[in-house]
């Protein structure tokens, strides 16, 4: 590269960082009480974020990136204002420079404030000496006699412009898993004639703050419908998403697999009949969770699919033979449950 193009590279290096103070020079004329352009009015954050440095350490750090830095409050000298503020988990730095419409300002954003202050630091080093990282002389060649600018030595090689180093962004952190325990309430209507209700216990598997995953075991109270029991057990697997996260609530949506058994019996016969079928039915759904780090509590509704339509037959005492109940395509189930994070 020659020296002409390296020593461009730095002009638009130092003019990203000293475009106001270049405006205000061409718009104030010098006096005594600015005569050291070194010399800044700084005005740091009153009340820093957590784990911020302070304005001695701030000045302190600038200090060691140029001899030339001088901290005053003097009407007149070269005013800069350092602003730190936190949204969530960032940190925002901004520098002010300048006053009135001179003014100008650059920003900075990070996970740790002590990387944003470097940042910030860096650039006030630079405001006050384009020379602190390394620029050198930036002063434009001059012509010769002949009108062309002068070779340099030949064993002179152009210095590379600095760059502002940009703080690199933290690793991300490792997806959180939670164990939980929980009991509750079901009620469902599709492998009996009437809805029952059952007990059901579970584990809870959670996967970041969206993916949920549960395993449990319900059992169903026997319930007589005209002389004829139903009870069931069944095993239960669902898998959850959280739709949003609005603070401890958060709507989601789930689809579960329910594998087991319903008991029948025919209670008003002489000789009691008793017939146990296997159940199968799938289940899709949505619902509203309270969660904390600690506890839980959700409520949902799901539409049931059996996989199969069992039917149950009744003799009269003549004979006849006649459907009691056949199970629909169709079901309904509904959930309440609370537990607790491991």
């Amino acid at each position: 590269m020659s020296r002409d193009a390296a020593l461009g590279a730095a002009y638009v290096t130092m003019a990203l960082v000293l475009v106001s103070r270049t405006s205000a020079a061409q718009t104030k004329p010098s006096s005594a009480s600015v005569a050291d352009s070194e010399a800044v009015s700084l005005f740091y954050e009153a009340s820093p974020p957590p784990d911020c440095p302070s304005e001695a350490e701030f000045q302190a750090e600038v200090s060691k990136l140029t001899s030339k830095a001088r901290f005053i409050r003097q009407p007149g000298a070269r005013s800069i204002r350092i602003e730190l503020s936190t949204s969530g988990r960032d940190v925002s730095g901004r520098l002010i420079s300048g006053d009135g419409k001179n003014q100008s300002s650059r920003e900075v954003q990070g996970k740790d404030c002590r990387e944003v202050s470097s940042a910030l630091a860096i650039a006030v080093a630079l405001t006050i000496d384009p020379e602190a990282l390394g620029l050198g002389d930036t002063a434009p060649p001059t012509k010769s006699a002949t009108g062309e600018p002068p070779k340099p030595p030949a064993n002179s090689s152009p210095r590379p412009p600095a760059t502002v180093p940009v703080p690199s962004p933290p690793p991300r952190a490792p997806v959180r898993l939670s164990w939980g325990i929980g009991a509750g309430l079901e009620l469902e209507s599709a492998w009996g004639p009437r809805i029952s209700p059952g007990g059901h216990l579970f584990g809870v598997l959670g996967v970041g703050q969206r993916l949920r995953a549960s395993l449990g075991f319900t059992r169903f109270i026997t319930r007589e419908v005209d002389d004829v029991s139903f009870g069931a057990w069944l095993a239960e697997g669902s898998v959850s998403v959280n739709l949003a996260l609005l603070g401890a609530l958060r709507p989601y949506a789930g689809a579960g697999l329910e594998l087991g058994a319903v008991d029948a019996a025919g209670t008003g016969l002489s000789t009691q009949v008793q017939a146990q079928r296997a159940w199968r039915a799938a289940s899709v759904g949505l619902g509203l969770r309270l969660e904390t780090e600690r506890f839980f509590f959700q409520l949902g509704g799901s539409l049931l699919v059996p996989f199969s339509r069992q039917r149950y037959l009744v003799s009269d005492s003549f004979g006849n033979v006649s459907t009691l109940y056949e199970v629909p395509s169709l079901g309904l189930k509904q959930e309440s449950s609370v537990g607790v994070f491991l």
